[in-house]
């Protein structure tokens, strides 16, 4: 197996993996490489949504390329280089090491002047983990061009990046944090400080990338069929409207993602009433069957009912709002109503972290109130979203 040391290794190891590995390996390096290619205060707003823009595909690539393709017909209205760059990519002009006879690209500790090429290099290899996620051609062989490798290896040194280049091929099939247990390298803290100056900017337009990226870094990533629904949902006019407004509408995506998750987390219960008879409290052998009041099976029929509109709604083109906030005071009022019942039947204080599952006439009466309480804080939230 070959060992990645420098950008030549790296590029013959790239060489021999499927697609959907090197999209992999590349992205990781270039979302090591992003803090540095903000750069410093005051900072380009516009550019830096740009290069988000372009890691949210080359992320969503890494685990679905299809998504990715999808997404690309919105990713290039806007792009542009930093022509200095390209053309010093392209050329191996002030890249090239000391030796250019020997055709290598300069790969050692030393690190490019604060406020010169740093940035740039960051976004070389952004630009092209996003044209690596989307399918264009390879990169020119002439080039030479390590998956991101090099690029990393000039902002956070040679070791460093030899190192996280070894442990992501040792997990390919996992998503660990993007530094090893030694954690961020000294070269590039000054990036990350940057970073969070940034954030601290405009934490309303920041907010949501500030966890998306956190999350990826720490090795516990937003569900990937989130980051897939904003880069597939979002025009280009929306990228091209500013960051404002893409948190704006990035607001809402989550919002309803969330709700649709509540939503498939409470059908698995129902699912699994309706087929596991032996469902309830005390597992093989559950209680004896109770008598339900008649206002208790009313409720309980109103709270599935409610959760069927909201589902109705979570689909629609154009939500009814007014529909929405009257369902969801159905939906709280009627589990206010079963979850005292069940308290008084019980003789206990209902925990919130409980199922409760009364064999019931018709099949179990079913209450999980953290996920009703899930889908009631997130309609809440999305409802808030809604014109």
């Amino acid at each position: 197996m070959i060992e990645i040391i420098d950008a030549e290794s790296a590029r013959s190891w790239l060489s021999q993996q499927d697609r959907q590995t090197r999209v992999r390996f590349v992205a990781r390096m270039a979302l090591r490489s992003f803090p540095a290619a903000i750069g410093e205060a005051p900072f380009d707003q516009e550019n830096t949504l740009r290069l988000l823009h372009h890691l949210l595909i080359a992320t969503v690539a890494s685990f679905d390329l299809g998504a990715a393709r999808k997404a690309a017909r919105f990713a290039f209205g806007s792009v542009s280089y930093a022509g200095s760059a390209q053309q010093i990519y392209n050329d191996q002009l002030f890249f090239a090491s000391p030796h250019p006879s020997q055709n290598q690209v300069l790969y050692g500790d030393e690190q490019p002047p604060a406020g010169s090429l740093r940035r740039e290099v960051a976004e070389n290899a952004i630009s092209n983990a996003l044209a690596w996620a989307v399918g264009f051609s390879e990169p020119d062989p002439s080039v030479e061009y390590g998956g991101g490798f090099w690029e990393l290896a000039w902002l956070a040194g040679a070791e460093n990046a030899a190192k996280l280049a070894k442990s992501d091929v040792a997990a390919l099939g996992e998503w660990p944090p993007l530094w090893d247990v030694n954690g961020r390298p000294s070269s590039v803290l000054g990036d990350y400080s940057n970073l969070d100056d940034l954030v601290v900017s405009d934490k309303g337009v920041w907010g949501f990338w500030l966890r998306w990226f956190k999350a990826i870094h720490d090795g516990k990533p937003m569900p990937w069929e989130l980051s897939g629904l904003i880069a597939s949902t979002l025009s280009d006019q929306d990228w091209k409207s500013g960051p404002a407004h893409v948190a704006r509408e990035i607001e809402k995506i989550e919002a309803l993602f969330s709700v649709r998750q509540s939503l498939s987390e409470l059908e698995k219960d129902r699912t699994a009433v309706i087929s596991d008879s032996r469902l309830g409290i005390g597992g093989n052998n559950p209680p004896e069957e109770v008598e339900l009041p008649s206002s208790l099976r009313e409720n309980y029929a109103i709270i599935w009912a409610a959760v069927d509109e909201i589902a109705e709604q979570a689909e629609a083109e154009e939500p009814d709002k007014s529909l929405i906030l009257s369902t969801l005071k159905k939906l709280t009022d009627a589990l206010k109503s079963c979850l005292s019942w069940v308290g008084r039947k019980a003789d206990l204080a209902i925990d919130t972290a409980i199922k409760w599952s009364i064999p019931a006439a018709g099949g179990y009466f079913v209450l999980n109130p953290s996920k009703f309480q899930a889908l009631i804080e997130a309609v809440r939230n999305w409802s808030a979203t809604l014109p």
